[in-house]
């Protein structure tokens, strides 16, 4: 072989082995995670930064960034720092914030029919409640949601501990809550449960009840049991009634042009990090109530149950009221009824 025909070969075996390693090296495939663009989303949230919701949504945000390979950082902010729960979902609905977390009952102020889950004593227990979240009955409200304000669920599966009372006032029977100033939120579900009580309600933020508790703007509140430590409301009242009045949940949101701008991969991994950070959620608050209510009674807190079936049979008087006054539609606090069965 000539010299001149050896070179020529040499420079061709050489020109195919550099193409080849070109398509093989890590990190230059032409489609996947690593080539996807990088997109930053906030998380806006209001209970403490010590409250398991909060940490939670610092799971969602790990959880995110693993499953997307790196492509989806999300920026958590709790503790009310960009505002109260309502200008929030408003904030998320107009596209200035990306998603919120908490509650489902506050999107009863654009889905009228979510009224119903704040009514006091609607939910037997938390199976009841469960089969609730995957009914059609629910599925629908939330598709009414995102028709109504272009806010997406991707998660609802965030199961809170009960909520109860906590009182500066000792409450045992119905009679007791008469003319008692007790906060609700903004959500019209709790400021009938708490009038058709007889209390007087009194809307005050979240993040607001322990100043309002501590000057006597209000006397009383409720919340989830956690919440009754997290907050620190035990301080101002040292009482807190076991009364189980509503099982709710938290749901993570996501505005839909926000979450359309991402790619498959991305919304697959998100909407997997925020399930799992559900569940992590669920169980944790499971494992962590007993022990702050053991800390609250080594601090002089009074935690008791009452015979909640004056307050029960109150509420129900109170659902056939407002079903007729078109708060939701008929029959539709019958058939949640149904699915405790």
């Amino acid at each position: 072989m000539s010299k001149k025909r050896a070179f020529i070969l040499t420079a061709a075996v050489m020109l195919l082995i550099t193409t080849l390693c070109a398509y093989t090296q890590p990190g230059k495939e032409k489609s996947g995670p690593s080539e996807e663009k990088k997109v930053v989303l906030r998380l806006g949230g209001i209970q403490s930064a010590e409250d398991a919701a909060s940490q939670g949504m610092q799971k969602v945000a790990d959880l995110a960034k693993q499953k997307s390979g790196g492509s989806l950082e999300i920026q958590v902010f709790p503790a009310s720092q960009l505002g109260n729960a309502i200008s929030q979902i408003e904030a998320v609905s107009i596209g200035s914030q990306d998603m919120f977390i908490d509650a489902s009952g506050f999107m009863a102020q654009f889905v009228p029919e979510k009224n119903i889950e704040t009514l006091f004593f609607t939910f037997k227990d938390e199976n009841h409640f469960k089969k609730y979240l995957s009914s059609d009955i629910n599925k629908q409200m939330e598709a009414d949601f995102l028709a109504k304000k272009g806010i997406r669920i991707i998660s609802n599966n965030w199961i809170r501990a009960p909520r109860v009372f906590t009182s500066k006032r000792e409450i045992r029977t119905l009679s007791d809550m008469q003319g008692l100033k007790f906060r609700v939120p903004e959500i019209k579900g709790y400021l009938e449960s708490v009038s058709a009580l007889g209390a007087r309600p009194t809307q005050i933020a979240w993040g607001e009840v322990y100043l309002a508790l501590t000057q006597g703007v209000v006397d009383a509140a409720e919340g989830p049991k956690d919440t009754m430590y997290t907050m620190k409301f035990f301080e101002a009242t040292k009482r807190i009634i076991l009364t189980h009045h509503i099982m709710d949940n938290l749901v993570l949101m996501i505005n839909e042009r926000s979450f359309s701008r991402l790619s498959k991969n991305q919304q697959d991994a998100l909407i997997a990090a925020a399930n799992e950070a559900g569940d992590w959620y669920t169980n944790t608050i499971k494992e962590r109530v007993n022990g702050f209510y053991d800390e609250m009674k080594k601090q002089g807190v009074s935690i008791y149950e009452i015979d909640t079936t004056e307050m029960k049979n109150r509420m129900k008087e109170a659902a056939v009221r407002l079903e007729k006054g078109g708060m939701w539609k008929a029959g539709l606090y019958q058939s949640i009824q149904a699915l405790a069965n």
